[in-house]
């Protein structure tokens, strides 16, 4: 079986502010800072997963053999 290398790409966000983190730590910060009321729980992580098309194409190869 071949493996199939993605890349992925992870964004921080405020999901009350809907503000944007340049980085996780960043986010941590706003957690941290006693000056906001941000907290841990209103921190999202969203992960976007980058698929070669190359792999895509092997998926499909071995759906049309089943």
């Amino acid at each position: 079986m071949k493996t199939i290398r993605c890349k992925s790409q992870e964004t921080y966000r405020n999901i009350k502010t809907n503000i944007r983190y340049a980085t996780k730590e960043d986010a941590q910060h706003d957690v941290d800072n006693p000056n906001t009321d941000t907290k841990q729980e209103d921190i999202a992580c969203d992960v976007n997963i980058i698929v070669p098309k190359e792999a895509l194409s092997m998926i499909s190869k071995t759906k049309d053999e089943n």
